[in-house]
């Protein structure tokens, strides 16, 4: 048959393979492209093409909507959320919760809105050489603070935490870094303490020391009364024995003139002993007087405190939460006629105003906390004084989350170590309680 004809000026051109290409077809809510194949040889009908589309269409619509396929589409929804909150949740651990108690000068304390102290500073360190991010909160007491970490809400307690025997069953804590121990410290006034002082003069030791030299310059004049046969010399016929027995005393005792009472070699030999034996007496006299004595009469400031049960009946200052009021329970508790007033400070800053206005009798806390605020008090008008120290030493750490990772918790140990090793928290002691070091911390 001729097709020719049947278009005019046109024709058919010979048989050939022929490419369909479908482009963007939308049915229900779905756009597929879609790359057509080779077809048939001749005229290609596309209405065969779609008829078959759409029956495939509807087929993959009814399945998508068929109750297992909803079932599986439910379940991988769930597994991305899944994926995405722990993927938050992991880069939410990798910043830590570090919590502080304000006001407990030196291990954290304010300074110009920026947190400073032992402990802070320490633990800056310890996330700088670690790599730690952190954030800092402030939290009312130290046992709302550990609290926090036994119920992960926090991730790192940071103070002079003492680890006590109760605290050690309940808290976990890491390497201790340093040690310190429980004092007592009062107010006096600066007449009082020069009262104290000179009643130190009067002490055995010192009359002892006075007398043992006073004995030996006198049996050095003796001998020389004996030795220059001063009984038979003029001027001891002029004036009488005894004033020329005291004029020679003078001059052995004060070291003035002695060249001159003696002429003969056995007398220079008793002056030089004489000298000698004043050299060392005057050395002990004067070490006795700058360290015994001054530490006497320090002691003394402190009324009859010396030991701990020696609070019992007083108003004492104590820091909420902390090992020193459970110190002070203990002793109450021992004590069965008297009882010590447990003042709550809320911070140990209040603690000089509390004593200055006479509402406490003493003050009981961290040594390195007294010892703070005793080089800092600026009232001129007193002074305070520590009569007594080292109660009961313990370690001092960092407490810590049961949930942090054991990773974590070994390199805040790590740390811990090489910083105590190279000296750097020795450094960070010396210069929050003593001013800065002549040198900053040693690598």
């Amino acid at each position: 048959m001729d097709l020719n004809g049947l278009l005019p000026g046109k024709g058919i051109d010979p048989p050939r393979q022929v490419v369909v290409f479908r482009t963007s077809i939308v049915e229900g809510n779905c756009v597929e492209l879609l790359l057509g194949r080779p077809v048939l040889q001749g005229p290609v009908c596309l209405n065969d093409h779609l008829r078959k589309f759409r029956v495939m269409t509807n087929n993959a619509y009814l399945a998508c909507c068929s109750p297992p396929f909803r079932w599986i589409q439910l379940f991988l929804m769930a597994v991305l959320i899944f994926l995405i909150s722990s993927s938050h949740l992991v880069a939410a651990e990798h910043t830590l919760r570090v919590g502080v108690v304000g006001g407990s000068a030196p291990c954290t304390y304010l300074d110009h809105s920026e947190w400073r102290g032992i402990a802070i500073d320490l633990w800056r360190l310890i996330a700088d050489h670690e790599k730690l991010p952190y954030t800092v909160s402030e939290w009312s007491s130290v046992n709302a603070m550990l609290e926090a970490t036994r119920s992960d809400d926090l991730d790192l307690a940071v103070g002079c935490l003492s680890i006590s025997p109760d605290r050690f069953r309940q808290f976990q804590f890491t390497l201790p870094y340093q040690e310190d121990g429980q004092a007592v410290m009062v107010e006096t006034s600066r007449f009082h303490y020069g009262r104290a002082f000179i009643k130190s003069l009067a002490s055995p030791a010192l009359a002892l020391l006075l007398g043992t030299f006073i004995s030996l310059i006198v049996l050095m004049c003796f001998w020389v009364w004996i030795i220059e046969k001063y009984v038979s010399v003029p001027s001891t016929q002029r004036i009488g024995r005894v004033r020329s027995f005291a004029k020679l005393f003078l001059n052995l005792f004060t070291g003035v003139g002695s060249d001159k009472v003696v002429e003969s070699v056995s007398g220079i030999f008793v002056v030089s002993v004489a000298f000698i034996g004043r050299t060392v007496f005057t050395s002990l006299l004067v070490g006795y007087l700058a360290v015994s004595a001054v530490s006497e009469a320090t002691s003394k400031l402190g009324g009859n405190l010396s030991r701990p049960e020696d609070l019992v009946g007083l108003r004492v200052g104590v820091l909420a939460g902390t090992v020193s009021e459970a110190l002070l329970e203990e002793l109450n508790s021992n004590s069965s006629d008297k009882k010590a007033d447990a003042i709550k400070l809320n911070d140990i800053d209040s603690a000089l105003e509390f004593l200055e206005k006479k509402k406490i009798d003493a003050v009981l806390a961290d040594e390195n906390q007294l010892k703070y605020q005793a080089i800092r008090v600026n009232a001129r008008w007193a002074v305070v004084s520590i009569p007594i120290r080292r109660i009961r030493p313990e370690l001092q750490a960092f407490a810590v989350s049961p949930m942090l990772s054991a990773e974590t918790v070994s390199s805040i140990n790590h740390a811990i170590v090489l910083l105590k090793r190279n000296g750097a928290i020795s450094s960070i002691i010396q210069e929050i309680l003593e001013g800065p070091p002549g040198g900053m911390f040693r690598k």
